[in-house]
C-alpha cells in the first residue's frame, strides 16, 4: 500500500526519506528511554546533584534530540560519500586513541575518554572509530568482493587496520574491542571473505587477546580476568549481577509500576550498564522482549537496506553498523540475565549517555541513507 499522498507532502515526508520502520522505530526507543532512564537515574541525580531529581533527565533529553538530530542529517547525505573520507577518519581515530591511552580521562579506572574543551564533555574515541572501521572496511571489501579473494594480498590492509584499531580498544575496553573484532569477522563473512582465512585470524586474534591479559599488557586485564572468573564460578554470583537478577525476579511478568523500582538503590549506575534490569523490573518481562523485538527490527530492517544498494559497498556498510549496534544491544542484555560476564557495554538509543547516542545516531542516519535505495553509487 502506497502512503496517502498528504503524508508524502508533508514535513515528514520531505525531510524523514528512507525506512519509515527504521525511523519509528527509532523514535521510539528514545521516548521509551526518558521515561525509564529518568526512573533509574533520581538516586544518582539526588545524591550528586543535591536534590535536582531532574538533572539526567534533562541531560539525557538534550543528547536525545542530539541523536535524532544526527540521524535526520546524516541521512541526507548519500552513502557513497562516506567512503571518500573514511581512510582518513580511519587513521584519525587510530591517533585519537594512542592520545587517548596516554592522556585519557580516567572514569572508573579505565582512561577511555576524552574531554572537549570548553563545553566540558567527554566522549569515547571507540565510538567514533567503530564508525570509521566499518565504513573503511565496507570500502576495502566492495573493492574485492568480485574477485574471491585469490590474492591474499588483498587482506592486508583489512587485517591490519581492524588488529590495530582493536589493539588500541582493548588497552581499556576489552568488551568493546571484542564486540568490534565479532563485528568485523562477520562482515568479511559477508564480504566473501574465504572461511579459512577468518578462522585463522579469529584464532590469532583470540590468542593475542589471551596472552595480553595473562600478562597484564592491557590496562583492564586484571578487571577482565576477575570478571571472568567470577562467571565460570558456580558458587560466585558478583554484587551487580544479584542486584540484576533480583530486579527482574521482583519485575514477573508485568512489572511492578512505573518509577517503583527498589533495586535501582543498589545497582551501580542504573541508568546505564543495568537498564534493562530497571525495564524489567518496573514494566515486565514482556517489557523485555518488547525491547528485544525493536532491536530485532532493526537488524532485519538494516540487512534488507542491503537490496536497495546497486553496488556492494551499500550493502556492506549497512550490515556492518547494523551488526555494530545490534550485537552491543544483545550483549548488554545478555549481561543483565547472567549469559556473558559483567562487560559494562550499555543499550544503545536507550540507556543513559552523552556523546554515543549522538554517535549512535550517526550510525543510524548511515544505514538510513542506504535504505533509501534511490541513490546510486559511483566510482570510488
Amino acid at each position: 500500500m502506497k502512503p496517502p499522498q498528504l503524508v508524502k507532502d508533508s514535513w515528514l515526508g520531505r525531510n524523514m526519506k528512507g525506512d519509515p520502520i527504521l525511523w519509528f522505530v527509532s523514535f521510539l526507543l528514545l521516548m521509551t528511554s526518558m521515561i525509564v532512564v529518568y526512573s533509574a537515574s533520581v538516586k544518582d541525580a539526588y545524591s550528586l546533584m543535591q536534590g535536582n531529581t531532574d538533572y539526567f533527565l534533562f541531560k539525557h533529553s538534550l543528547m536525545c534530540i542530539g541523536g535524532f538530530g544526527a540521524m535526520l542529517a546524516v541521512h541526507r547525505i548519500p552513502y557513497y560519500k562516506f567512503a571518500k573520507v573514511s581512510r582518513i577518519a580511519v587513521w584519525f581515530c587510530i591517533v585519537l586513541l594512542l592520545f587517548t591511552m596516554f592522556n585519557g580521562k580516567s572514569v572508573n579506572d579505565a582512561s577511555r575518554w576524552l574531554e572537549i574543551p570548553i563545553i566540558n564533555q567527554r566522549f569515547q574515541p571507540s565510538e567514533i572509530a567503530k564508525i570509521a572501521l566499518i565504513t573503511h572496511l565496507s570500502l576495502i571489501l566492495a573493492r574485492h568482493i568480485k574477485s574471491d579473494w585469490k590474492d591474499k594480498k588483498m587482506l592486508t590492509e583489512p587485517m591490519i587496520l581492524v588488529g590495530i584499531v582493536c589493539a588500541l580498544i582493548s588497552d581499556n575496553n576489552i568488551s568493546t574491542c571484542l564486540l568490534l573484532g565479532t563485528v568485523c569477522m562477520l562482515l568479511m563473512f559477508v564480504g566473501k571473505v574465504p572461511i579459512k582465512y577468518l578462522f585463522v585470524a579469529g584464532c590469532a586474534s583470540v590468542l593475542v587477546l589471551f596472552i595480553l591479559i595473562q600478562f597484564k599488557g592491557s590496562g583492564r586485564s586484571g578487571t577482565a580476568v576477575s570478571r571472568i572468573s567470577t562467571y565460570f564460578d558456580k558458587d560466585t554470583v558478583d554484587y551487580q549481577s544479584m542486584q540484576s537478577y533480583m530486579a527482574m525476579a521482583r519485575g514477573g511478568l508485568t512489572g511492578v509500576g512505573t518509577s517503583k523500582s527498589v533495586h535501582r538503590r543498589f545497582l551501580p549506575e542504573p541508568q546505564k550498564d543495568f537498564i534493562y534490569a530497571v525495564l524489567v523490573e518496573e514494566y515486565g518481562t514482556f517489557a523485555g522482549l518488547g525491547l528485544l523485538i525493536l532491536y530485532m527490527v532493526i537488524l532485519v530492517r538494516g540487512l534488507q537496506a542491503i537490496d536497495k544498494t546497486k553496488r556492494p559497498f551499500g550493502g556492506l556498510l549497512s550490515a556492518g553498523l547494523t551488526f555494530s549496534i545490534v550485537l552491543q544491544a544483545l550483549s548488554a542484555m545478555a549481561v543483565t540475565v547472567g549469559l556473558f560476564p559483567v562487560t559494562g557495554q550499555t543499550l544503545p538509543f536507550f540507556s543513559q549517555g552523552g556523546t554515543s547516542i549522538i554517535l549512535t545516531g550517526i550510525a543510524l542516519g548511515m544505514i538510513i541513507s542506504v535504505s533509501r535505495g534511490d541513490l546510486e553509487e559511483k566510482n570510488i
